[in-house]
């Protein structure tokens, strides 16, 4: 199966971070979510696994899935929020869903989606903070569709799967960034969407958590064929941050 990935490019200089589209916004973040969540597009995508032997597979497959294991985050993490997050020594799977309320629908070109900057949450001028908490870490896009997403005006709708790969080591001042995202519509207007990034501070004095346990998705999430949200029920729990 053809597919389209996006090796997404930073950049690293604030001054030149893109003014956010008024009227949109990405509401909400699935982590490490299921095939249910990313749809039959994301679903379907596979990667080859780097440890598989043909010779002596010892019970290793030959490709393991984009999306991760679908098994949900670390316990003291919410499994959805409102931010990505940092893991250190960790792969994370991230869906982001975008709300639209600029007064008409936007039909985005699969192709275009890319993170296109980052920064520190406060930067202050005399102390300059550094753009990531990761600046050498990769980051794939996968569009949850491959050739369009329609976000309809007063709507939510999953609309890409980061996939990241964080170092060992994460630079925890300050914990808090934004990413900044842009993808052109089939018409080839350019939007801009900010979301959170967070560096959590969890597993008590450990530092950062791995995506390891299963915490499940609240009954009430659905995300329909077309990429939308229906609903959203979350139960929070209490996130530690410095």
């Amino acid at each position: 199966m053809r597919y389209w990935f996006l090796l997404v490019a930073v950049a690293f200089s604030t001054a030149l971070a893109a003014q956010p589209t008024p009227g949109l916004a990405i509401t909400t973040v699935i982590h490490e979510p299921t095939a249910g969540d990313v749809g039959p597009y994301i679903s379907g995508l596979t990667i080859p696994n780097p440890f598989y032997d043909p010779l002596q597979p010892n019970g290793q497959p030959a490709t393991f899935p984009v999306y991760g294991n679908g098994k949900g985050i670390d316990n003291e993490l919410d499994s959805i929020s409102d931010e990505f997050y940092a893991l250190g020594n960790t792969t994370t799977h991230d869906l982001a869903i975008v709300l639209n309320t600029t007064g008409a629908p936007i039909t985005v070109d699969s192709t275009t989606i890319v993170l296109a900057g980052e920064r520190p949450r406060n930067d202050v001028s005399a102390a300059p903070e550094q753009s990531s908490p990761d600046g050498s870490a990769p980051h794939t896009i996968y569009p949850y569709d491959a050739v369009s997403v329609t976000i309809p005006d007063g709507s939510a709708v999953a609309l890409f799967l980061i996939v990241s790969k964080w170092r060992d080591s994460l630079d925890t001042s300050p914990r808090e960034y934004i990413w900044t995202f842009t993808f052109d519509d089939t018409g080839a207007t350019t939007y801009t969407v900010e979301g959170d990034l967070l560096v959590p501070k969890v597993g008590g004095d450990s530092g950062s958590g791995c995506a390891t346990s299963n915490e499940g998705y609240p009954q009430g999430l659905w995300i329909l064929a077309a990429g939308g949200i229906a609903a959203i029920t979350t139960r929070r729990k209490l996130l530690k941050k410095a």
